[in-house]
């Protein structure tokens, strides 16, 4: 069921979608949804400070160890008998600092955080992990992105897309120590909330909103300017969660033209990118709807080496590579590249979204062309159902290297 045709009022901030048949968490009094994120890994120790009241419990088994009223500020680190922090825990090698205030914050070395702390003792370092609420976390990764001047409606329709998002990595292995990583979602605590007040009424006005696909949050984007189609999610950056497909866009496709972009690059400096000595023929790999590239093979001769094109874009720059809508040819040592659009292409094409805000559109319209056969729905905490669907997949921190997979050409 589309959701398209979902009436949406503002009211005691929270959107209210008026259709039969959406579903709304009942249940206002459970945990809301959180999100671990891992700060620091296989760190010597850290400064932590609590600004308010606090606790200390052992997570292994949630046995309280110590609380303070006032705070703490003292060097946290781990020795061979446990970990210090100000006062000893002798025998622990866990630990969680978790607020006892709703204005209770941490700070890290300098940077403040909402939410609890625990710091796992692995091989005489520790990891550092915060869970924060995702509101609260969506509110500082947004606030990283630059978004700015956009209607509140594409705003709105933004913050229930990084919702949806984070709810999905969060329930991928829900019972792992950690969801994401600071450095790969470009978080950076508390302190960049408020930065951004467009950012912040957005999530506000949609507090617990996200997007279901199939009875489950899925990952989903959006990308600068789609030039006329986008791609399913799942079809350019290989995920087997199920998504919704790619569409047409209208507005993105008549001013296709004006967004045309070209980029010509010495073979050899493309060679360094894949580590050949040189690139001699490119063959790439395309979503077949929307004709987007997620791989390409470069070829040196002899050998091939295939590279996604997320790498490829972020080793070539943004600014250069602009989007995963072209072509490509290989003039002399010139490697040619022509193409379309902005970003790779996928979930809300923001410039079709703001021409849609502008003749009345609101976000539930806006999503609804962009996420065929999505539900909206209101979920404050992670229903049981869904995280007994979801396998956990236990990450440990006393890996000393993420785990990664040799990109297989997906035909």
């Amino acid at each position: 069921m589309k959701i398209k045709h979902l009436c949406f009022i503002l009211l005691f901030p929270l959107f209210v979608y008026c259709k039969e048949g959406v579903k709304t968490q009942e249940n206002e009094t459970g945990k809301p949804a959180t999100i671990k994120v891992l700060l620091e890994k296989d760190s010597e120790g850290i400064l932590l400070e609590a600004r308010g009241p606090f606790v200390v419990n052992n997570p292994e088994n949630g046995k309280k160890l110590s609380s303070g009223r006032r705070g703490k500020r003292f060097y946290l680190y781990p020795h061979e008998e446990g970990i210090k922090w100000g006062e000893n825990f002798l025998g622990i090698f866990q630990l969680q600092v978790a607020p006892t205030s709703s204005e209770t914050t941490f700070l890290i070395n300098g940077v403040q955080y909402r939410g609890a702390i625990e710091v796992y003792y692995v091989e005489g370092k520790i990891s550092v992990i915060n869970e924060v609420d995702v509101e609260s976390y969506v509110k500082a990764t947004l606030s990283e992105k630059g978004l700015r001047g956009l209607s509140p409606n594409v705003v709105d329709a933004i913050a229930i897309i990084a919702r949806t998002d984070a709810y999905y990595k969060a329930l991928l292995n829900h019972g792992a120590f950690w969801h994401v990583t600071a450095t790969d979602v470009n978080y950076h605590g508390s302190g960049l909330t408020l930065q951004n007040l467009e950012i912040d009424k957005g999530v506000d006005n949609t507090r617990y909103l996200i997007m279901t696909y199939e009875g489950q949050p899925f990952p989903c984007s959006w990308t600068e300017n789609s030039g006329g189609k986008t791609a399913s999610y799942s079809s350019i950056f290989r995920k087997s969660a199920s998504t919704p497909r790619g569409v047409e866009s209208p507005f993105a496709s008549k001013s296709r033209q004006e967004t045309h972009w070209s980029l010509n690059i010495d073979t050899q400096e493309l060679a360094k990118v894949v580590k050949t000595n040189r690139v001699t023929g490119i063959d790439l790999f395309v979503d077949h709807f929307s004709g987007r590239v997620y791989a390409a093979r470069l070829h040196d001769g002899t050998h091939k080496e295939d590279i996604e094109f997320s790498t490829l874009q972020k080793a070539l720059g943004q600014e250069k590579l602009r989007s995963n809508d072209f072509s490509v040819s290989i003039k002399g040592n010139t490697a040619v590249f022509e193409g379309y659009g902005k970003g790779a292409g996928v979930g809300l094409c923001l410039y079709s979204a703001s021409q849609m805000a502008e003749r009345g559109d609101e976000a539930p319209s806006i999503l609804s062309e962009f996420f065929p056969d999505a539900l909206v729905e209101k979920m404050r905490s992670y229903p049981e159902a869904i995280i007994s669907n979801h396998k956990s997949s236990f990450v440990s921190p006393k890996q000393k290297q993420a785990t990664k997979k040799k990109y297989k050409l997906l035909h």
